[in-house]
């Protein structure tokens, strides 16, 4: 065996195998924060929970059934008496999710999950996508075609960014759940948060690579929901040698107060999308398990609230992830502007909590299907 593909091979073991292993202990401590912070409370405050026999005994079912640990028994409130033993068995665990099933199926992520090269392979296919402006690090930036555009330079800067107004800076790497996602006010090649001047360089030594996109003035009906943050759909694909790219679920990510960005970990909120209408389907969940009839700041009923081009955003969900078949599982964030739906990102680690909150659990749906794909990948 040649040497690359030894190292190759070397690199998926690791990916794969080891490194889930070593991060196992980081996501306990994070498991065991959420349980204190979030799980316990909301079962004290249960009032319709099971006796703590019965819930002692489900939860020893769940570790034995998934060989982990089942902080999934308190976060999706398996122990409310609504839930019976089928249920409880439907809802596939975190642990498993992330840490056996995803390492194994999705191949090849730094593609997706570095927003400079998705980009780059989104525009080759011509998918619509909010343009890339500038990108850079604590050392360099550069404009859209890869020319240096020196930050000291106010002259660069403004013709990289043109008109615009407002644009959207974010990192290129290793960001999650909204983290450093700012948008900037621009004047003349120089950038402002509000009112203060923004330093790229800065950024970039707190971030590492980012970059700048055009901001997206979002469809009226996802502005009526919350117009300070980017409402975004967040789409599940699954590929398959035979089957293809499919959507397997849809729901809207929602800002709250001030919050420029829609996630969950960001104080926003989530609700089910129907694939075939395009009508919200239920209440909105947030990050605490606290539900909501109503949008808490605009006030919009949640329920049954409609939205357009769901077509559209499945189709275009299942065209991107044809591009990226070794990535058997993505997230996709898609906006709809005053043209139609774009993509802002995708993600090769998707929630699975804002899944089953809002569509029940996928064990014997997605996650068999995951398994069927690992399976095929350890022979």
């Amino acid at each position: 065996m040649k040497f690359n593909q030894q190292t190759n091979n070397v690199n998926e073991t690791f990916r794969k195998a080891v490194a889930p292993r070593l991060l196992l202990h980081k996501w306990l401590r994070y498991q065991m924060r959420r349980t204190t912070a979030a799980y316990l409370p909301a079962y004290r405050r249960s009032t319709s929970r099971k006796p703590s026999t019965i819930v002692a005994a489900e939860a020893l079912l769940l570790a034995l059934r998934w060989r982990c640990l089942p902080f999934h028994y308190l976060r999706y409130g398996l122990y409310d008496q609504k839930h019976s033993i089928r249920q409880i068995l439907s809802y596939l665990p975190e642990t498993v999710f992330y840490y056996r099933l995803l390492p194994a199926v999705n191949r090849d992520t730094v593609l997706l999950d570095d927003k400079l090269s998705c980009k780059r392979i989104l525009t080759s296919a011509g998918i619509h996508q909010p343009a890339l402006l500038l990108s850079g690090d604590a050392h360099k930036c550069l404009d859209a075609s890869g020319k240096m555009a020196p930050t000291s330079s106010r002259a660069q800067v403004s013709q990289a960014l043109g008109s615009k107004s407002a644009v959207v800076i974010k990192p290129a790497r290793f960001s999650s759940g909204g983290e450093g996602v700012r948008v900037l006010r621009h004047e003349a090649g120089l950038l402002y948060d509000s009112s203060t001047p923004f330093s790229l360089p800065r950024y970039g030594a707190v971030w590492g690579e980012w970059l700048i996109e055009e901001y997206i003035e979002q469809h009226p009906d996802l502005a009526a929901l919350h117009s300070a943050s980017l409402n975004t759909f967040r789409v599940i694909t699954t590929w398959h040698p035979r089957a293809g790219a499919r959507v397997v679920a849809c729901v809207l990510k929602l800002g709250t107060g001030t919050g420029l960005v829609d996630n969950a970990h960001s104080g926003g909120l989530y609700a089910r999308v129907d694939r075939e209408t395009g009508r919200l389907d239920g209440p909105g969940f947030d990050e605490n398990f606290t539900q909501h009839s109503r949008h808490p700041g605009s006030g919009v009923v949640l329920d049954g609230y409609q939205l357009g081009m769901i077509g559209e955003v499945a189709a275009l969900a299942e065209h991107c992830a044809a591009l990226f078949p070794q990535t058997a599982l993505i997230g996709w964030d898609i906006a709809v502007g005053a043209n139609g739906p774009l993509i802002v990102e995708g993600n090769s680690s998707p929630g699975l909590t804002n899944i089953q909150r809002t569509h029940g659990g996928v064990a014997l749906t997605l996650g068999r299907s995951l398994h069927h794909a690992y399976r095929s990948e350890s022979r």
